[in-house]
């Protein structure tokens, strides 16, 4: 239900100290308060918002911006998908070890004595 990470005992949690701390008497006041200034930052959201949009607009960037979501829902359409055709491990190849291949293995090295 909600989806800014608030469950419904930590609803309950809020409610049951905002009853303590603010009171029944008061509690709806506040409550009131606290949905005009929600209502209020939305409709400044949505106000900028407008205008972003209209800006873009203007500047002609609307168009990349539909083929930027285009592109978007594209891969997020190929991608279950993909997961299906191999797995990352069929696919990999080895990796050549290319330090043995050419200087030999690393234990015939031997280390050099101080010759002094």
């Amino acid at each position: 239900m909600f989806d800014f990470g608030v469950g419904y005992t930590e609803m309950f949690l809020i409610a049951v100290v905002a009853i303590i701390v603010i009171g029944p008497k008061d509690l709806p006041a506040v409550l009131r308060g606290f949905g005009k200034a929600m209502a209020k930052m939305r409709g400044m959201a949505r106000e900028f918002q407008g205008h972003l949009d209209s800006a873009i607009r203007d500047a002609g960037l609307d168009e990349v911006k539909k083929d930027l979501q285009s592109l978007k829902n594209d891969v997020g359409n190929i991608e279950p998908h993909a997961k299906k055709v191999a797995p990352p491990a069929a696919v990999a190849k080895k990796p050549d070890n290319d330090f043995s291949k050419y200087f030999g293995d690393a234990a015939d090295v031997k280390p050099a004595s101080d010759a002094a």
